[in-house]
């Protein structure tokens, strides 16, 4: 049965990965996120140069995307939207064969329980976030990737080369994009927890490592972090400006990073607030509570509900150092969540959260595999019976949200198409048109290959389909 069960838990992966990529090539290459890189990548000289300039940018230290771009540019030979597309979905097909190997399927159990966290996996607000944009080369997807990585070596037989692998994938995450470290975050949490794939050397190495990358960036190259005037970022009711956050909270930063802390846990157990701003009460305001946000609610609340009735079961066995796979698994979610939160202090965002949304669907696979095998008939039978109804109902609810993704990147196919007209407006206002006949061929290239692709008004489909998927 294992065999028949891992079987179908590939299947069913191989297809929800299938049809996120088909809704990934229907974007065109974004404008705003894509254009200005794809400039500057034509300006660069090498990928070496591209790796030099990512390592000084001011704020950031993410040299190895820049070096992604410049490579995945160099060999697109002229076709952009097919290379930086055809990267971002190989990214997309590997983290979810990460995601299935790291469950390890091996009983109708937790085939049933795969089943429910791949619809949380997708229909999760954050993984739209993370897997919809190009930025042309998508670093949140990548860093997904390198943590359930780290996770599927920390619970491999191990051995030296799983331990050179760890060091390589924590490099590589690192010098990607800020939130790499989290790598370390998997790879230690899981140690703690008992899984052993990777040694104790291992986990010294990486730590090693860890201390060497924040030397390099804040003592040799003196890389600061992001400011708080840099960007806009929601906070209560409505998003704030850069000018609006330095007025209220340019002398107590921290009452705004504590925020940002908090809405960033409560984004992924609850789906609320989203990008620090609280849905709910807001649209009250407006006259109307969508029929989408009480089902991203409700289904997050009652699976959140799953894993905390879990993790207070077994407490008491953690609290004498003894964890199965299972308990291993939920450890390093809520270590991911806790240390998602915390490095996504400087402003809110849906896919900055990416990582811990797939953790949470991790641990949601946990709680309902604990559920569906039995492993609570030691407790009053009417509390499992009522909690089994209550992830049914949760389940509906990712399901109208696994849906919701597909449309929501239908509306952004339909934006970011549009977006395209006014290109020539916009990088007059970033100061970036281009003066060389080449930057100007690129740009007309992107356009017309964006204007070209055939969409659809998504307000012509349904009037009311917004207010289901949000």
């Amino acid at each position: 049965m294992s065999f028949g069960s891992r079987t179908a838990g590939w299947i069913a992966s191989a297809i929800m990965a299938a049809t996120v990529c088909y809704s990934v090539f229907r974007i065109p290459i974004q404008m705003t996120d894509s254009l200005i890189p794809l400039l500057d990548a034509q300006r660069t000289p090498s990928v070496a140069a591209a790796f030099a300039s990512g390592a000084t940018n001011a704020g950031y230290f993410r040299p190895l995307r820049a070096a992604q771009i410049q490579a995945v540019y160099e060999v697109a030979n002229g076709h952009y939207f097919a290379a930086f597309k055809g990267y971002q979905a190989v990214f997309v097909v590997i983290v979810f064969a990460l995601f299935v190997t790291a469950l390890e399927i091996d009983s109708r159990e937790r085939l049933a329980a795969l089943l429910f966290a791949l619809t949380v996996l997708v229909g999760l607000h954050t993984f739209r976030g993370t897997v919809w944009e190009a930025y042309p080369v998508n670093h949140s997807l990548e860093v997904v990737a390198f943590c359930l990585l780290a996770l599927v070596l920390a619970r491999s037989k191990g051995g030296m080369w799983t331990d050179g692998a760890a060091a390589l994938t924590f490099v590589a995450a690192a010098f990607t994009v800020e939130s790499g470290l989290l790598v370390w975050v998997v790879m230690v949490a899981a140690w703690l927890a008992g899984a052993r794939g990777i040694s104790r050397r291992g986990v010294l190495i990486v730590s090693g490592l860890l201390v060497g990358y924040l030397a390099i960036r804040f003592a040799y190259l003196r890389t600061g972090v992001p400011a708080l005037s840099e960007r806009s970022s929601g906070f209560g009711l409505r998003q704030l400006g850069p000018d609006e956050l330095q007025q209220r909270f340019g002398a107590h930063p921290y009452v705004f990073y504590a925020y940002n802390v908090m809405s960033s846990i409560l984004t992924v157990l609850f789906s609320e607030p989203r990008a620090g701003v609280w849905t709910i009460p807001a649209e009250y305001l407006r006259g109307r509570v969508a029929a989408g946000t009480v089902i991203n609610v409700l289904s997050s609340a009652i699976t959140t509900t799953a894993i905390a009735w879990f993790v207070v079961r077994r407490i008491p066995v953690w609290l004498r150092l003894r964890f199965d796979r299972d308990d291993q698994l939920m450890l390093v979610a809520l270590a991911m969540l806790a240390a998602n939160a915390v490095i996504s202090y400087s402003y809110t965002k849906d896919e900055i959260m990416g990582p811990a949304g797939v953790f949470y669907a991790i641990a949601a696979f946990v709680a309902v595999a604990h559920v569906l095998r039995g492993a609570d008939r030691s407790g009053p039978r009417n509390a499992a019976v009522a909690l089994t109804m209550a992830l049914f109902v949760a389940a509906s609810g990712w399901v109208v949200r696994t849906a919701g993704l597909h449309y929501q990147m239908h509306l952004m196919t339909f934006y970011d198409r549009n977006e395209w007209v006014y290109v020539d407006d916009w990088l007059v206002r970033q100061k970036s048109t281009p003066t060389t006949t080449e930057g100007k061929a690129l740009v007309q290239q992107l356009r017309n290959d964006a204007i070209e692709r055939r969409t659809i008004d998504p307000y012509l489909l349904s009037p009311r389909l917004d207010q289901w998927f949000r």
